[in-house]
């Protein structure tokens, strides 16, 4: 029975993925939130990834974790994130 949270209604699915999609969306912290943008996005067609959907917090620690990325930079962000 769907319920409303947040002024959305939600329901609760089962669906048969294959296991790679499985363990994808198992590594996001927000699994719901990650399946309700990816299937927004593909039903509408979007080619364009909107970064504006990402957390701060997400874009920051995807930045600390690449290897381009100034040691000066990662000490901010790990400072930021985890003290």
């Amino acid at each position: 029975m769907p319920q409303k949270v947040g002024g959305t209604m939600k329901s609760l699915k089962t669906f048969n993925l294959d296991a790679d999609v499985i363990r994808i969306v198992r590594s996001k912290p927000n699994q719901s939130e990650y399946t309700n943008v990816a299937i927004r996005a593909y039903h509408n067609k979007e080619s364009e990834f909107d970064v504006s959907l990402i957390t701060t917090r997400r874009l920051l620690v995807i930045l600390g974790l690449r290897k381009d990325c100034p040691e000066q930079i990662k000490v901010l962000i790990n400072h930021h994130l985890y003290e």
